[in-house]
């Protein structure tokens, strides 16, 4: 920024519009020293469609391959359960989780991350959060909670059809919503694996209504679009 200010400020010829484009402090880099990129997000990124599959454990499965058939799956929101708490609880009846393989090698996510839903509420209105995080959670001295998001959005189905004017739901209908996730841009280790957290209320980041609602998923219809670096072959 100091080399900004001095070329465009005082006039002074030190090249830096010839910088990179883009600098991020890394996982493990100290602020002061970022890692240069030509661009953001990467230029190298590009979107990977994500589908969603019940399984028969505690979640379910993120994973490249499409549905074959029509799948469904309800949880009920509950405000009063951080969002925290979902994603570290092994089972939940106030969320859903689908988790991708064991990386192989590390996976560089650059940009913004977005989801396809399609739900149907129990009421006429009703929250509706996500959150991309690695597991397994990290406890190790030293780090914080947030260390495992990646990144998170929020959404009214309300708005499925305009951001600007909403309108009621009609129970048990079926809604198809498109929003975009927090741009970020990170490197998830090999090793770890890739969560998608669906739930309702975040008591943190949206009102927080009685608990009860009812937030029903259809499977073969929703999806994660996650901007990869290198694409579907690094994913795979």
């Amino acid at each position: 920024m100091n080399r900004w200010f001095t070329r465009y400020l005082h006039g002074i010829q030190n090249g830096v519009e010839h910088d990179p484009k883009a600098w991020i402090v890394r996982e493990n880099d100290k602020q002061k020293n970022p890692t240069p990129y030509e661009a953001y997000p990467n230029p190298k990124a590009s979107q990977v469609k994500l589908h969603l599959k019940p399984n028969n454990s505690n979640y379910g499965i993120l994973t490249l391959e499409k549905l074959n058939s029509e799948e469904q799956e309800t949880f009920s929101d509950d405000a009063t359960i951080t969002a925290i708490s979902l994603a570290q609880s092994n089972s939940s009846d106030h969320r859903l989780l689908y988790v991708s393989d064991i990386l192989k090698e590390d996976l560089h996510i650059s940009g913004v991350s977005n989801i396809t839903v399609k739900a149907a509420s129990s009421k006429p209105a009703v929250n509706f959060s996500v959150y991309l995080v690695s597991l397994p959670w990290n406890k190790n001295k030293g780090t914080k909670i947030t260390d495992n998001i990646i990144t998170r959005g929020w959404a009214d189905l309300q708005n499925h059809a305009s951001l600007s004017k909403s309108s009621p739901l009609i129970p048990g209908k079926f809604y198809t919503m498109k929003f975009d996730l927090q741009p970020d841009d990170q490197i998830i280790k090999k090793g770890q694996q890739i969560g998608l957290m669906l739930f309702s209320s975040d008591s943190e980041y949206t009102i927080s209504p009685k608990p009860g609602t009812k937030l029903t998923i259809d499977l073969k219809e929703t999806m994660l679009y996650l901007p990869v670096v290198g694409g579907k072959n690094a994913l795979d």
